[in-house]
């Protein structure tokens, strides 16, 4: 979850600063399940932000296995105020497709099998009070685990 939101604030297009945007840590505080398709996962972040404030209005997300998606994920609205280094609490739904099992996911486990999973990405929200639409797709979920990944958004 922590580098999935890493992601999105590297979305952040815009002058110099916004490429500043840092997660500092990050620390998982909670997981509800919601029956066995699905869970909140609560977060706490640390966030650099040499820039202005950037407003995350609507984050989802889809995980795919070898193209078949197996689960949406969905981050709740979140404003990282400017030029602030700050705490933040994100929170994220995430749901799994029909005829997806939790047994099916411990396959993930498997390095080889990790390898065959990506994830579709959207972000809106706003930069500096500028509207923002970023899609991204086919992101490796394997690779968006690697800290290198970052720098080559």
């Amino acid at each position: 979850m922590i580098a999935l939101l890493s992601l999105v604030l590297l979305a952040v297009p815009g002058c110099r600063k916004y490429e500043q945007v840092r997660i500092l840590s990050g620390k998982l505080e909670s997981v509800k399940m919601n029956g066995l398709r699905g869970a909140d996962i609560m977060l706490s972040v640390k966030v650099d932000n040499p820039a202005g404030k950037i407003v995350l209005e609507d984050v989802s997300g889809q995980v795919k296995h070898s193209g078949k998606i197996v689960g949406n994920v969905v981050l709740a609205p979140l404003t990282v105020n400017a030029r602030t280094i700050a705490d933040y609490q994100v929170t994220a739904t995430v749901a799994l497709e029909s005829g997806v099992s939790l047994l099916y996911l411990m396959n993930f486990a498997d390095p080889k099998k990790l390898k065959e999973c990506t994830i579709d990405l959207s972000v809106k929200g706003k930069v500096a009070g500028v509207r923002l639409k970023r899609q991204f797709k086919d992101i490796p979920l394997k690779k968006l685990l690697e800290e290198k990944y970052y720098e080559k958004i």
